[in-house]
């Protein structure tokens, strides 16, 4: 149950959307999550009105109607100085949190900042945000202010023993400005992540020495999140690195170990299924670098061996299915493979004959088991296509 925070070794894990990285630019969305004595106690969070575009939507999800009603940063000043004095400051790259808070601040002529010396969990796990939650078997960041500052925060209480003696010092926040308790939050949920941008995700960064390469790979993720850059995004990321003052040469350099880590990444399970192929010759195109030539063929999955149904056959299934994008109920499936004279089971045994999962990659309890008695997996797509040839008999 949520607690009012105390001012009792009180941690403060701060993020913020934005509409760049210059002095110039805004917070769209700021979130707070209170720790004390080690247990979460408050979260806080609220889409902020810059009176601006919104900057790179297409990272942030953020858009102009959903800003029309959200208060501006001086509405909320009280609320936010009430949750940052007197606290530890954490964020992961906290440099640049608190540099665009500070800029926020000192757009009030009544508040005062001093963000004392706070936590950084990026240096403390040396990975991007979605990588060091996945090492530490926590849940993944979302790119919303508060989603991202609840596996900040996370870390943060996995990691105590690595921060706690570090001579830290609590920030001074002050403003005569009440608080309001107004907050306007994203309507609905954050955009689906499907299995490539996933393995995206799961790909470190290469190490990083200063905040500019950070703030880069940062934006570097997102506009990749689909395995493509758009010419939008193309812009973005070189007056990203106008801003950040990254040399072509630099950049370059970047996109190049970044681009390393993918491939080590595709390439840790032995297996290179044509999903992960797609998405290396999308990354690689994008990117502007040559193929590795391990990545040359995809290596055979279930999917290039030859399936055979036949009448009786028993399916189980396994994962959301989706095909073109488009999700496809689980009773939808199990009513194709009645049609064609299968037999759907709940679960996966000696009598199984073919499971059908929502990623052939799955690490479910029914594709491990399949796995270990040697029963071929497909995605619904190639079971949809399957049927379709009438290959059930």
């Amino acid at each position: 149950m949520m607690r009012p925070p105390s001012n009792k070794a009180r941690i403060a894990v701060v993020d913020t959307e934005t509409t760049g990285l210059l002095r110039t630019d805004r917070i769209v969305e700021f979130a707070c999550v209170t720790i004390v004595d080690g247990e979460i106690v408050e979260e806080y969070e609220t889409l902020l009105q810059p009176n601006r575009d919104p900057g790179p939507v297409y990272i942030h999800g953020i858009t102009p109607s959903m800003l029309e009603a959200a208060p501006k940063f001086e509405s909320v000043a009280g609320d936010i100085a009430a949750r940052l004095d007197g606290a530890v400051l954490v964020a992961h790259n906290i440099s640049f949190d608190l540099r665009m808070l500070g800029q926020e601040i000192g757009r009030v002529p009544t508040m005062t900042f001093d963000p004392g010396v706070g936590v950084c969990t990026y240096r403390l796990t040396n990975q991007k945000l979605s990588v060091a939650a996945q090492q530490a078997g926590i849940g993944q960041p979302d790119h919303t202010a508060l989603g991202d500052a609840r596996v900040a925060a996370q870390l943060l209480l996995t990691r105590s023993n690595q921060w706690t003696d570090r001579g830290l010092s609590s920030a001074t926040c002050r403003s005569n400005i009440d608080s309001t308790g107004l907050t306007v939050r994203r309507p609905g949920a954050p955009p689906r992540r499907g299995a490539l941008s996933m393995l995206a995700l799961r790909t470190a960064w290469p190490r990083t020495t200063t905040e500019a390469e950070v703030l880069y790979l940062d934006t570097l993720d997102r506009c990749l999140d689909d395995a493509e850059l758009s010419h939008e995004e193309e812009v973005w990321l070189n007056s990203t690195a106008r801003a950040l003052q990254l040399s072509a040469s630099h950049r370059k350099e970047m996109h190049q170990r970044y681009y390393e880590r993918l491939v080590k990444q595709i390439l840790a399970d032995g297996v290179v299924t044509r999903e992960e192929r797609a998405l290396h010759d999308k990354v690689a195109a994008a990117l502007a670098i040559d193929g590795d030539e391990r990545l040359g063929e995809e290596t055979e999955t279930d999917e290039k061996k030859v399936v055979k149904l036949t009448p009786g056959m028993a399916v189980c299934f396994t994962g959301a299915a989706m095909v073109d994008g488009d999700p496809i109920p689980r009773p939808t499936l199990e009513t194709l493979a009645r049609q064609v004279g299968l037999h759907p089971i709940k679960s996966v045994t000696k009598r199984c004959g073919l499971l059908v999962a929502g990623d052939v990659r799955s690490r479910s309890g029914k594709a491990r088991k399949a796995r270990y008695l040697g029963l071929p997996i497909v995605d619904a797509t190639h079971f949809i296509t399957l049927i379709a040839k009438g290959e059930s008999g």
